[in-house]
């Protein structure tokens, strides 16, 4: 049965348009986290806030510029009728770039919480097992060996400790809450 293409379904548009669209959906929510970043730096000593301000200005003015200029190639009405479809599940590739970002959020949860080791090894085995459909072996010795890695060439050579998440900083006395 074929479906009844009305004004409201995504169908009208085409590809361009909903590229332009999502990409100022995107612009929009990073320009909201930029400005509330660089609204908390305001609060900083300016010699902690410095290395801030000298990334967030200009990225605050570039996300500025390319939202007026995905606003000029794709009109805004349009772009309102097609971040509302993406929303209510009409656009597959919206649906699977918010998994996705579903996915990094969580990892950075996890990070925070166990620290970056812990974190990349169960991200990448939620990868591997889940989304690659490998084995058991296979999900388990890839991140094994791969955090293996990024411990000693960080730790070792570089002599960088990776964040090694709050629940280790509890056990090692600091005060974190």
């Amino acid at each position: 049965m074929a479906q009844k293409t009305t004004a409201s379904t995504p169908d009208k548009f085409d590809s361009v348009a909903k590229y332009n669209a999502l990409e100022m959906g995107l612009l929009f929510f990073i320009a909201v986290v930029a400005l509330a970043a660089l609204i908390t730096a305001i609060g900083y000593d300016f010699s902690s806030s410095k290395p801030l301000f000298v990334i967030l200005v200009p990225l605050v003015m570039l996300i500025g510029v390319q939202i007026y200029r995905a606003n000029k190639a794709a009109k805004f009405r349009t772009s309102l009728q097609i971040n509302r479809a993406a929303f209510r599940g009409e656009i597959r590739n919206f649906q699977v770039a918010v998994r996705f970002f579903c996915m990094l959020l969580a990892l950075i949860v996890c990070i925070y919480v166990v620290g970056h080791y812990v974190g990349l090894m169960l991200a990448m085995f939620y990868l591997i097992r889940w989304h690659g459909g490998e084995s058991l072996k296979v999900s388990l010795l890839v991140p094994a060996i791969t955090t293996l890695l990024i411990f000693l060439l960080f730790d070792q050579v570089f002599g960088i400790e990776l964040f090694q998440g709050q629940i280790y900083r509890y056990f090692a006395g600091y005060q974190i809450w």
